[in-house]
């Protein structure tokens, strides 16, 4: 490959991208790294087949898709690794990464090119390798890269890249009246969409950008200069039907959105309120990198109640309706500057409106900010000194670099990680709850007990913090008073359960039968008890109070749960599995055939196959018929 320019500056990007996250690659797996991987039983994969691929693909339960592209990435991570190993997983996001900040510059070549075609082709680069360095180093993406499980979120980045360089790619090719060409790359954009959206959900917005794209570089070719040409009756039905089909899908969202607020401590008018004055604070942190700005959870930002309550929610719509109504007022001179303020707030209709999501993220950023950078770009003359512009860029470039890689040195091992975040957002429940969990790890009872206490103080809705408390307390020998037990099942009986206190009661459920949780089972059982209260037809709360009720040495009301868990689920294998194992363990084999038939039933209707489990317990009872068999005849 010869060395020229435009090469160089590929090596170079992705050089940067792993120079700078290099120090994040020994960080642990977190929060939702757990549910979603190393929990996650379904998605470890033993064999590299298709078949075996195919249904660890289909190990996912996070958004209405269950994004089994991703998670085929991440059973590909284990089956490669041999095991749960972070670093492999950080090393194969990085990699994605670095391909992105190759797909950024190569599709931001293409629209630089749409838009200054009297530009020197040497400019055009550099506006194009801009863009690219200073997205692939900006701390805005930390989380989108060494945060493990929002590899969903840098996937949907690449394929909706992939999506929209075909399709310009294909726009070139039919301007060129190559047919053939045309409709490969159009097949091509097609299926890197449909990649887009089964790795997340928010490339379904993908669809917008291209309109976008359309109505600032190609309104006056076809199919648009066609429908310029119709009669006025035509375009007057045609864009009634759109309008009404608009109105359709936005009733549809608002109905949809509605229907998830109810275990939410805010309602979809305080949420919509809110994220102005977060969409306006990414704004920030992307134009002024603060280092104390970022952080892995954002759950310290206040709500909005009203326009004026704060105040800076009426001044946040303002600077939004300014940047917008701004960017079509100079949509023909500087198209570029418009395509990127677009693109940034389309990028943000649906993790930042009215959907009854988590209030922030910064990894919802990972597509937009690559608007904003652009729109930044763009805003350089057509005649640039190339060495003071490269020398201008070089600096920025050193700045965001090297916030990002202080930042992915901060990610490099969890007290690392837990002390800095808990440093930058003291007000924040879910930092405390990592601080917590860092010093106790490390030993430091005294530490993660009042980081424990300070969380369940800022947070009185989330039980989850009271249920690690206690945990940390039994684990540390201490005393639990029965006015804390009181506490938390009051937590249970006034809140919702949450991902996080379910998260939490799965976590000790499996530590009950070990010495250090001896001291909760009774607890426990009251917990999930309260909890089984108020959602009596969940299974998995059952299965829960099964595991406490047998490590307690209630067997038959262990066997009397799971075997309920399993009715309220009839594709819920693992209460069948348990009852197996007591079963067993018991010495009565006589239910096992039966119990494995109805499980191989059971699970060739089930989402999730267990097929590796069900030949373990076959083998077992094979081994028990071979050892009765030889008893027999001894005797």
């Amino acid at each position: 490959m010869a060395l020229t320019p435009k090469n160089l500056i590929l090596f170079a990007l992705v050089f940067c991208a792993l120079f700078v996250y290099y120090p994040g690659l020994y960080g642990p797996f977190i929060f939702d790294d757990l549910t979603n991987i190393t929990n996650n039983s379904l998605l470890r994969l033993n064999e590299l087949t298709f078949s075996s691929l195919y249904e660890a693909s289909k190990a996912g339960f996070a958004g209405p898709l269950k994004r089994p592209v991703a998670i085929s990435t991440f059973a590909l991570n284990y089956y490669v690794a041999g095991g749960y190993d972070a670093f492999h997983f950080k090393v194969t996001n990085i990699a994605i990464h670095s391909i992105n900040a190759v797909l950024v510059f190569l599709l931001n070549l293409k629209l630089i090119n749409l838009a200054r075609q009297d530009t020197s082709p040497q400019i055009q680069l550099i506006l194009a390798a801009s863009v690219a360095f200073i997205w692939a180093l900006h701390p805005i993406n930390l989380t989108s890269v060494l945060y493990i499980v929002q590899r969903m979120t840098s996937l949907s980045t690449l394929f909706s890249l992939l999506c929209l360089l075909f399709y310009l790619s294909a726009r070139g090719a039919s301007s060129g009246q190559n047919g053939i060409k045309s409709i490969i790359y159009f097949i091509a954009a097609s299926v890197s969409f449909i990649l887009a959206i089964y790795s997340k959900e928010n490339a379904l917005l993908t669809p917008l950008y291209i309109l976008l794209i359309e109505a600032l570089f190609f309104s006056k070719q076809p199919p648009w200069s066609v429908f310029n040409a119709l009669s006025s009756r035509i375009k007057i039905l045609s864009t009634m039907i759109l309008v009404a089909l608009f109105f359709a899908v936005a009733w549809h969202a608002f109905d949809y959105a509605a229907r998830g607020f109810g275990g939410r401590p805010f309602t979809m008018w305080e949420r919509a309120l809110t994220e102005s004055r977060v969409v306006v604070f990414y704004l920030s942190l992307i134009l002024i990198p603060r280092i104390n700005g970022f952080g892995l959870f954002h759950d310290d930002f206040a709500l909005s109640t009203s326009f004026i309550e704060p105040v800076t929610t009426l001044i946040s719509f303002i600077v939004i309706a300014g940047l917008i109504i701004t960017a079509f007022a100079v949509r023909k001179k500087q198209p570029l500057f418009a395509l990127g303020i677009g693109l940034f707030f389309i990028g943000h209709l649906m993790e930042s409106t009215i959907f009854p999501l988590d209030i922030a993220y910064e990894h919802r950023n990972n597509f937009p900010s690559i608007g904003i950078i652009l729109a930044l770009v763009s805003l350089a003359p057509r005649t640039i000194n190339t060495k003071k512009f490269i020398a201008s860029i070089s600096a920025i470039c050193l700045i965001v670099g090297g916030t990002t890689a202080l930042r992915a040195k901060q990610w490099g091992n969890y007290q690392s990680l837990a002390f800095f975040e808990a440093e930058h957002h003291p007000n924040s429940p879910a930092i405390q709850a990592l601080l917590s969990n860092a010093a106790n790890q490390a030993g430091d009872i005294e530490l993660a007990t009042s980081a424990i206490k300070k969380a369940m103080d800022l947070d009185p809705t989330e039980t989850a913090y009271a249920l690690h408390y206690q945990n940390i307390l039994a684990v540390g020998e201490k005393p639990i008073p029965q006015a804390l037990q009181d506490a938390t099942i009051e937590r249970i009986k006034a809140n919702r359960i949450s991902p996080s206190t379910q998260l939490a009661l799965d976590q000790i459920a499996g530590c009950l039968k070990l010495d250090p949780c001896k001291p909760l089972r009774q607890n426990y059982i009251g917990w999930i008890s309260a909890v089984i209260e108020k959602q009596p037809k969940k299974a998995v709360f059952w299965y829960m109070r099964g595991k406490a009720q047998l490590a307690s040495g209630n067997t038959l009301a262990a066997l009397n749960d799971y075997q309920h868990a399993f009715d309220l689920s009839p594709l819920f294998l693992h209460p069948l599995f348990e009852i197996a194992n007591i079963l067993m363990l018991n010495n009565q084999w006589q239910p096992i055939p039966m119990l494995i038939e109805q499980i191989e039933t059971a699970n060739e209707k089930s989402r999730f196959k267990r097929y590796d489990e069900i030949e373990q317990l076959k083998t077992v009872y094979q081994h028990h018929l071979k050892n009765t068999q030889h008893s027999s005849r001894l005797k």
